[in-house]
């Protein structure tokens, strides 16, 4: 009997620290298909992206965008997975090729006043990093802008742009 409560307590406990990405203010609007492209500009480097992805929940605590992503002309998978991390009240990201291969970690932050999201990676020796922030665009929110930058050990910008993304609207 006490093992029965444990596990109805656990279960409930469980569904109330749960998150619903799927309805939460931000990520429901990253649900459905999606086209992108911009330009990322650093000294005497341009870089062309174009994109194709579809983002959706799964389960409770994670989202997922997964897609290809063609740079300078060059088409590769990708996959992002976002988890909610209740105990620090955040997300965690991380992006890779679709078989898991070349992984990148993000700290995220959703915004449900403005409808961003905020990812910051450290990379190199820990003094470089990658930001990115997204905010969705008018009232139907089917516009996504994704503005990089990328910063080197002393702070300098070395890559920055912005990547505009489309929702595809269903065939009526």
């Amino acid at each position: 009997m006490k093992t029965l409560l444990t596990t109805i307590c656990a279960l409930i406990c469980a569904n109330l620290s749960a998150k619903d990405l799927g309805t939460h203010p931000v990520f429901k609007h990253y649900i459905g298909t999606w086209t992108a492209e911009g330009e990322l500009k650093g000294e005497n480097n341009v870089i062309t992206i174009k994109e194709e992805w579809t983002g959706k929940p799964d389960g409770d605590n994670a989202f997922l965008i997964e897609g290809t992503r063609t740079i300078n002309g060059d088409t590769q998978p990708f996959k992002w997975a976002i988890i909610y991390n209740e105990g620090a009240d955040s997300y965690d990201a991380t992006i890779s090729g679709a078989d898991g291969a070349q992984m990148l970690r993000f700290e995220a932050r959703a915004s449900e006043a403005n409808l961003t999201l905020e990812l910051k990676a450290i990379t190199g020796g820990g003094q470089s990093a990658i930001t990115i922030i997204d905010s969705f665009k008018g009232e139907a929110r089917d516009v996504l802008e994704s503005k990089v930058t990328s910063t080197g050990d002393a702070g300098q910008t070395t890559l920055e742009g912005v990547i505009k993304h489309q929702k595809e609207k269903p065939a009526p």
